[in-house]
């Protein structure tokens, strides 16, 4: 990862809170570090700068769900009540990329929340944000069927791949939606048989985004 110094990575903040950020320590994390491990105390804030943050959640069973993603800019809300409540961190996180962002001990992490209205109105809208993703999340456990969740997970990374065919393993889509790699190896092949995609080892085709999107609709 190329190293840029503090004073360009402070011009990357938004201006509400560049101020707060004055002394931050700018830090660079490998692919694959574990963040955070579940009931770990929290001691620093990060803005993230680059790269993608996965929280999750472990099941008894062995089973994961993706509770959501940080990318930059965006909060780990559960960070944040880590430092803020004193508490252990309720899940886990692990780096997906390489990150670059800027930390924040705990300490001047509060100065910044006592000295800044700005910095604090700032983290008071994202958070509201991720608290919105996370009852979507809640709702779509809760309410909606697998075969529509699976459908509707492949759509949304179809287009972010623009069409291209997905490098991921039914494995890698059950620990995603908190299911076991069966129900979605299941799903995946009636989707097949629907002509909606291709199954291939390691990866996914998409034949038709308008039957899928009808799988989705009607699940």
């Amino acid at each position: 990862m190329a190293r840029s110094n503090h004073s360009d990575l402070i011009t990357q903040l938004p201006p509400e809170i560049k101020e707060s950020f004055l002394n931050a320590q700018a830090v660079e994390v490998p692919q694959g570090t574990q963040l955070f491990r579940e009931m770990q105390q929290c001691q620093s804030f990060m803005w993230l700068l680059e790269g993608t943050v996965r929280v999750f959640k472990h099941s008894p069973e062995g089973r994961e769900i993706t509770l959501y993603r940080v990318n930059p800019g965006e909060i780990c809300v559960l960070s944040i009540q880590s430092l803020l409540c004193g508490e252990g961190f309720p899940a886990e996180a692990v780096a997906e990329t390489d990150l670059l962002g800027l930390q924040l001990n705990k300490q001047t992490f509060n100065q910044a929340l006592d000295n800044s209205h700005d910095f604090h109105r700032y983290l008071l809208k994202i958070l509201s944000r991720r608290i919105s993703d996370i009852m979507q999340l809640v709702s779509q456990v809760t309410f909606q069927h697998l075969d529509l969740r699976v459908a509707c997970h492949l759509g949304k990374m179809f287009e972010r791949s623009a069409g291209k065919p997905l490098k991921t393993t039914h494995a890698q889509i059950a620990q995603e939606l908190g299911t076991t790699r069966e129900m979605v190896s299941r799903i995946l092949k009636e989707l097949e048989r629907m002509k909606c995609i291709r199954l291939a080892r390691g990866e996914i085709n998409l034949l038709s985004s308008e039957e899928l999107k009808g799988m989705g609709r009607t699940s």
